[in-house]
């Protein structure tokens, strides 16, 4: 697992890890997502779980008025059960988004932290769509 954002409804981040090196813009990623999910939602009947592209894949849940997206590379063995226990995180008991959680959060990363080239990838990739 490559990074962590959490963000709310609305799509205002909440908090990121392991996106540290890289320019992200947490609000208009995290709208982004929240568009994603409404248009899903209405046009499907639920929301996706998953996005796939370029070397990258999101995997997403919702979790306690929170959305929580990890980052993966596509070939990710450990993917599903590094997102859930992401997820298991999030939504345990007593969950803060303090310096004790992020560290909980920032050792589930298993991967070198994403770099600019991948974000440029897909941001391209995105773009000619």
């Amino acid at each position: 697992m490559k990074g962590i954002i959490v963000f709310d409804e609305g799509g205002v981040g909440i908090a990121s890890v392991g996106l540290e090196s890289i320019k992200l813009n947490h609000e208009l990623f995290g709208s982004f997502i929240s568009a994603i999910q409404a248009y899903a939602q209405r046009s499907i009947g639920r929301e996706m779980k998953a996005l796939t592209y370029s070397k990258m894949k999101l995997m997403i849940d919702y979790v306690s008025d929170k959305y929580v997206v990890t980052l993966h590379s596509i070939d990710d063995p450990d993917a599903d059960w590094n997102h859930s226990a992401t997820v298991n995180v999030i939504e345990g008991d007593g969950f803060k988004l303090d310096d004790q959680y992020l560290g909980i959060l920032r050792e589930l990363l298993t991967e070198e932290i994403i770099s600019r080239d991948e974000v440029e990838s897909s941001i391209d990739k995105l773009k000619s769509l």
